[in-house]
């Protein structure tokens, strides 16, 4: 829970329920001729596509590198610029496997959007507030786990067997693993990063410990912020610390600070490695600096990940701040950066999506992720479905575009 958090600025609000919406959402009842003009739902609806198929890009073009040092990805993909199959020479984890990739196909979502879109499912088909009391029962009844995480599994069957109460779940469950989730929230709260921030913070209890809620909560008002007029690359950092506990701003700073300073990618990289890998980390939100990790590159044994947010969301941070707004700079150096290079992608990605809009993103891009998956899910469409649920329940601060 978060008792020890700052509760006079990050403590849960209460959400009102502003509309009721029945069992589906038609996209004409929000996009009529009569807004389809409007300058603000126009670029809300950009956003909110760059924000939502960005993440899917990042987590596609991380996937077939993930668990890798960034040595190696040099090393066995030196001409890295695009989508890539998953059985390509090189990689290091079974197609298939829990919590990957189902297909090799470029463009194949892992398990960060597949999980995702059950969030969007569950915030689609039900009716404000969005809690983790809610949310749980929900997944347990409706969501498809083929391509969940099995740890994450874990902890939802503990709470349906009433071993542990939802939002008492993250206290007793291990961090890391699941920060690129939260897009949705994001999405259906833009130009408003304290509620994005709340609703986050409570919905991940499920999972997620006082730190991890920090960290989290404040990567998704990042994506908020990022929806605001006149956002750039520096008032999106800004939210991100604004929302921040004191740990998860010092993190997030030490980070920023050596990608501001970074002159080439392997610069940021040796100096991300050298100070920024994680062995161990308390969970209090004004704990103690994480344990180090002395980075290692062992040929003989490859496999080189890392979940804890409080080395990967900065990681994150740090490449969205690198890449200065250019996509392939900002994309391509996330991915090559490796250890849990999906879920770093997808949250570097959906900061620039929602910065920048979905014409940031190269059509071959897009058009990849999007019929790679087509037999699972339509992203293009579900993100048009996030779209017209936030303006529906009138929590998209459309005053602020």
């Amino acid at each position: 829970m978060k008792s020890d958090m700052d509760m006079s600025r990050r403590g849960f609000i209460a959400l009102s329920t502003l509309s009721a919406l029945g069992a589906g959402i038609d996209s004409s009842d929000v996009f009529g001729a009569d807004r389809t003009g409007s300058e603000e739902i126009a670029m809300y609806r950009s956003r909110a596509m760059g924000c939502f198929l960005g993440a899917a890009i990042g987590d596609a073009m991380g996937g077939p590198v993930e668990n890798q040092h960034y040595l190696r990805i040099a090393e066995k993909f030196p001409d890295f610029q695009d989508l890539i199959r998953y059985d390509t020479p090189g990689t290091l984890l079974k197609v298939g496997s829990s919590g990957y990739a189902l297909q090799p196909a470029a463009g194949t979502i892992t398990d960060d959007t597949a999980i995702r879109i059950q969030l969007a499912r569950y915030v689609l088909e039900t009716d404000l507030p969005y809690t983790a009391t809610k949310f749980a029962p929900w997944l347990s009844e409706h969501a498809d786990f083929s391509n969940w995480w099995n740890v994450a599994v874990k902890a939802l069957k503990r709470v349906e067997s009433g071993e542990v109460t939802a939002e008492e779940s993250g206290l007793h469950h291990i961090q890391g693993g699941g920060g690129g989730w939260w897009q949705p929230i994001g999405i259906l709260y833009a130009g408003d990063p304290q509620k994005a921030s709340a609703v986050t913070a409570d919905m991940c209890r499920i999972w997620k410990a006082p730190l991890e809620q920090d960290i989290l909560s404040s990567v998704v008002a990042g994506q908020a912020a990022a929806f605001k007029k006149g956002a750039t690359v520096d008032s999106v950092v800004n939210a991100v610390m604004d929302d921040s506990g004191p740990l998860a701003k010092k993190l997030f700073t030490r980070a920023v600070d050596i990608a501001a300073k970074a002159k080439n990618p392997t610069e940021l990289y040796e100096n991300m490695y050298e100070n920024c890998l994680v062995r161990s980390c308390k969970t209090e939100v004004d704990g103690p600096m994480p344990e180090r990790l002395k980075p290692v590159y062992n040929k003989d044994k490859p496999d080189y990940n890392g979940i804890l947010f409080a080395e990967q969301q900065p990681l994150a941070l740090a490449y969205f701040v690198y890449g200065q707004g250019d996509p392939h700079k900002t994309v391509l150096t996330a991915v090559k950066g490796g250890r849990d290079a999906d879920s770093i992608a997808t949250n570097t990605a959906s900061w620039l999506g929602a910065l920048k809009g979905i014409e940031v993103w190269p059509k071959k891009w897009v058009d990849t992720v999007q019929e790679a998956n087509l037999g699972k899910i339509n992203l293009e469409q579900m993100s048009q479905d996030l779209i017209a649920k936030g303006l529906k329940n009138q929590t998209v601060r459309l005053d602020l575009m």
